[in-house]
């Protein structure tokens, strides 16, 4: 069984379609129908104990953790359904933050439930996802551009069937698709500024459409940089089709690109968008993108 943990912020799986070039000769790419999961880590789940440490105890297994840890994880271990690492001071380079602790609710965290349950799952993220946005600032659009998302922690099962209904939720930043960068020492209302996103805003080092199409964090070597994010229909509408999706969203990159760049040309940029799958996931943005090499 798999398990998507990391929540991006806008759901953040593209669907590419094209892209074009102003001021120059026309350019059009396309890509097999294949989603490019960005923020969001999907590995084997992991088994009631299978996190725990030898300096673990279940007294503080079950203790709740704090608002205000930081740790040092990797990659694969944000994908853990659980985690008893211990903080580290975060003045040293940390790679979570956690920055909300909720409980979930008696009618859904009860002994005998395994933390696999997906209601139990459900909550948890739902948990997380809502403190996330009001914790880091910014407008829906401006999560979407950026490369911040969040991670949920459970109590191991031992502890969760004592009573430990408690849910962690972390920061992250994905510096590429398989490597967490290190945070800066304060986060709430980091994306209140938008220039911020200059670090770790949405790129890619290659041509939307083309195998070399791998999202980055914008410290990173890129050739495509994600200027806008367009919201294409609110969190309840049905999917609205191509012609919103592909035709009216592209106009509208077009227009948010123009604005950006100026009228004069010379740019070349893409457009992509979420497909019917992506839409039911929660994606509700487009994004436009730049060619920032030659």
């Amino acid at each position: 069984m798999t398990r998507s943990k990391l929540l991006a912020r806008s759901g953040a799986v593209l669907m590419t379609v094209g892209a074009l070039a102003t001021g120059c000769s026309s350019v059009s790419t396309s890509s097999p129908s294949q989603s490019t999961q960005d923020g969001k880590a999907s590995t084997e789940a992991a088994r009631p104990g299978d996190t725990a440490s030898s300096s673990s105890s279940p007294a503080a297994d079950a203790a709740a953790p704090e608002v205000g840890e930081c740790r040092a994880l990797g990659y694969a271990e944000i994908s853990d359904l659980s985690d008893v690492t211990r903080p580290k001071p975060c003045a040293e380079r940390h790679t979570t933050y956690t920055f909300a602790v909720g409980t979930l609710p008696d009618d859904i965290a009860f002994t005998g439930v395994s933390i696999e349950n997906r209601a139990v799952q459900d909550a948890a993220a739902a948990n997380c996802r809502t403190a996330f946005s009001d914790f880091i600032g910014g407008d829906g659009a401006t999560r979407a551009l950026s490369r911040l998302t969040v991670t949920y922690f459970l109590p191991d099962q031992g502890s969760f069937d004592a009573g430990a209904h408690w849910v962690r939720c972390d920061v992250v930043a994905m510096q590429s698709e398989m490597v967490l960068a290190g945070l800066p020492r304060e986060l709430e209302g980091f994306l209140d500024d938008e220039k911020h996103l200059e670090q770790f805003g949405v790129c890619s080092k290659g041509e939307p459409g083309s195998e070399e199409f791998k999202l980055v964090m914008c410290t990173q070597q890129h050739a495509y940089r994600a200027l806008a994010a367009l919201r294409l229909g609110t969190g309840e509408a049905a999917y609205p089709g191509r012609q919103v999706t592909k035709v009216e969203g592209q106009q509208r990159c077009e227009a948010a690109l123009e604005a950006e760049m100026g009228s004069g040309g010379g740019y070349t940029y893409g457009w992509t968008y979420p497909t019917p799958r992506d839409w039911d996931g929660g994606q509700r943005f487009g994004y436009c993108w730049h060619r920032t090499v030659s």
